[in-house]
């Protein structure tokens, strides 16, 4: 027995001899352990930060561009789309941008709840538009596709939709031919 292990010992002092002397490994040692715990660390981390942005990006869709008041009389009926084009003809706008601009009409499968009445509560009409990003009473123009005519936001779409605006137009075979257009959009 002690032959055997004599033989065994000759053989692993050969392998030393071949190989060379041993070195000795400098650093930090990782157990597997140690290791995983480390990659689940950096990995919950990334995916924090990563919801975060994700969020940060999403709420800055639902942030209003432009502050604007409801334009109101007080105790005074007037004819706000007479006012509103004469006050805005030759306005300079406070912003441009581009946008998606869809048409809808007033039926049950487009609208929530009464099609004939806006989120502001007033009747539907020429010139009113749905958007989400823009409060209410905002007036805008699309000079590129009506030139001149004004158009007020009174009317919200699904949260879904981000930066886009929806006209309302009196007949849905009008909604269907207008489609989806990306227009710029002048904001007062």
């Amino acid at each position: 027995m002690v032959l055997k292990n004599k033989t065994k010992m000759d053989n692993e002092d050969k392998k030393r001899l071949r190989t060379g002397p041993r070195k000795r490994k400098r650093g930090i040692k990782f157990d597997n352990k140690s290791v995983r715990k480390f990659l689940i660390l950096i990995t919950s981390v990334l995916t924090v930060l990563l919801v975060v942005e994700a969020a940060q990006i999403f709420l800055q869709f639902k942030k209003t561009i432009v502050q604007r008041p409801v334009y109101m009389v007080e105790g005074q009926p007037i004819d706000i789309d007479a006012y509103l084009r004469e006050y805005f003809v030759n306005k300079i706008p406070n912003k441009t941008m581009y946008v998606t601009v869809s048409a809808y009409s007033s039926t049950k499968d487009q609208t929530d709840g009464n099609p004939f009445l806006t989120a502001l509560g007033t009747p539907v009409r020429d010139g009113i538009v749905a958007a989400n990003f823009l409060p209410i009473g905002t007036v805008v123009r699309f000079p590129d596709k009506f030139g001149e005519k004004i158009f007020v936001v009174e009317d919200r779409m699904h949260e879904k939709f981000g930066l886009q605006v929806d006209i309302w137009m009196s007949n849905q075979e009008d909604a269907k031919k207008f489609g989806i257009q990306y227009l710029k959009m002048e904001i007062f």
